[in-house]
């Protein structure tokens, strides 16, 4: 168990047993959780090992219901934290402060998916692989793909604005995002944007709470934008001889407007940790590196042409066959290499992740950075990622779980850090705001920002906003 940080600090208080009664007064008994096994659940995310119990966690069903709990928290000056599906890497669901923690499960309902106007209306409850069956039921699509769409919620993926693979393309979750129903810190309730297509009146407070972890307000709903569902797909693995190449073939498929879905990197230690778990493709056996490269269109003949002339840049930058499959049931096979590098990671070794983002034409840099600031401390560092936007995660593996390695896994971050803070560079902790080098005039209008529509932070106690 990780040590909490006073709420006190915060000028918050920690909740007592008569605020514990006063939930269960406004939600009912069986909504408001509390004793250790059943708050066990809500004690972390997916945040390296972290865990902070709340005192309380309350699962309200409707707006109205959140609201309550939040003019109660800022009437008792109590830290609450809204939660998803707690699949987050970045730390947004984490109570380190104790306090409430506010979780949308309830909050389940798809209300529309409108097929004239493009747009789903959707609660913050709902998970995201179950929105996105019912609109491509209707032949549409939802493009954001998270890593973890198979549990994680909407109002998670808006509060974090989560990205994958696709978002080369298509962008992250802000991109689709016409209009949220949010709750302030007050209890006051927010309605901002909707299913209009343009809405250039005032400030854009729609945009303003995507990203934004939780420290403005909890988003209870959204208007989401769809398109019409690509007719055909193809995917492609292209194994390259060194990781530098495949890192500088990025750079050329964009240039070369082969225009990817997806295309994401993992070097050679990356692939043999999934093959621990998997036989790889033979293609892959002897590979330093491979690209897995996703097309998409309306046209299945243009598609090939593309995917031909993919290989054909491959090649001439010394990479070797390529495997395509245009079927459902072949795709997924080439994705599976790609989808289990997290999974095999975890197995592998202790590690400690930089999540760097930096310009395509950038990525050779980084991925040599990495590797020299690594082998300083004599550690391996394993890359992979959503290399079509400067994605990739740093893995420094670590030997054992001794006081040095450990020692060793966080000296060697700054220097990856390095590689990715110029201005036109960051560092990120995935997914989740980009955490920068110091801007004192962003920095001071960002807490503005924050103090004016979330007094104290109640809204995410333990949230600063550097």
């Amino acid at each position: 168990m990780s040590e909490r940080i006073p709420p006190e600090r915060f000028g918050l208080r920690p909740v007592a047993p008569a605020h514990v009664r006063e939930l269960e007064g406004l939600l009912g008994m069986a909504a408001v959780l509390s004793g250790p096994d059943r708050l066990e659940a809500f004690a972390s995310d997916e945040t390296e090992k972290l865990r902070f119990p709340p005192d309380v966690a309350v699962l309200p069903s409707s707006a109205e219901e959140v609201a309550a709990v939040l003019r109660l928290a800022a009437r008792e000056l109590l830290p609450v934290v809204p939660r998803a599906a707690g699949t987050g890497l970045s730390g947004g669901a984490l109570p380190v402060c104790g306090g409430i923690v506010l979780a949308v499960d309830r909050l389940d309902r798809i209300r529309a998916i409108d097929e004239r106007d493009l747009v789903a209306e959707a609660e913050a409850g709902v998970v995201l692989a179950d929105l996105q069956q019912a609109v491509e039921a209707r032949g549409l699509f939802y493009p954001p793909d998270p890593a973890s769409r198979e549990t994680c919620r909407i109002g998670g993926n808006l509060a974090e604005d989560s990205a994958g693979p696709r978002s080369c393309k298509y962008g992250s979750t802000r991109r689709w995002v016409l209009g949220v129903e949010a709750v302030l810190a007050d209890g006051s309730r927010l309605v901002a944007g909707g299913r209009s297509r343009k809405d250039a009146t005032g400030y854009n407070l729609t945009q303003l709470l995507v990203g934004s972890e939780g420290t403005l307000a909890v988003i209870t709903a959204a208007t989401l934008r769809l398109i019409a569902k690509p007719k055909a797909t193809l995917t492609a693995v292209l194994p390259f001889p060194t990781l530098a190449a495949a890192a500088g073939a990025v750079e050329r498929i964009f240039v070369e407007g082969l225009d990817p879905a997806a295309c994401e990197l993992a070097e050679r230690a990356a692939l043999d940790a999934v093959a621990r778990l998997e036989p790889l493709p033979p293609a892959l056996a002897e590979s330093a590196a491979m690209l897995v490269v996703e097309l998409d269109g309306d046209d299945g003949d243009e598609l090939l042409a593309r995917a031909e002339r993919l290989d054909a840049l491959a090649r001439s930058l010394g990479g070797g066959d390529a495997l395509v499959a245009d079927d459902a049931a072949g795709q997924r096979r080439l994705w599976q290499v790609r989808r289990r590098i997290g999974e095999a990671v975890k197995s592998l070794s202790v590690y400690k992740e930089a999540d760097t983002v930096v310009p395509r034409s950038r990525l050779v840099e980084l991925v040599e950075a990495a590797r020299a600031a690594a082998a300083r401390q004599g550690l391996t560092a394993l890359l992979y990622g959503h290399a079509g936007d400067g994605n990739l995660h740093v893995n420094l593996l670590q030997r054992s779980r001794s006081a040095r390695s450990r020692s060793s896994a966080r000296s060697s971050a700054p220097s990856i850090r390095r590689a990715s803070s110029t201005p036109a560079r960051s560092f990120r902790t995935e997914p989740g705001p980009p955490r920068r080098r110091a801007q004192p005039a962003k920095s001071c209008t960002s807490r503005a920002m924050r103090s004016a529509m979330s007094r104290r932070g109640l809204s995410s106690g333990w949230r600063t906003i550097r």
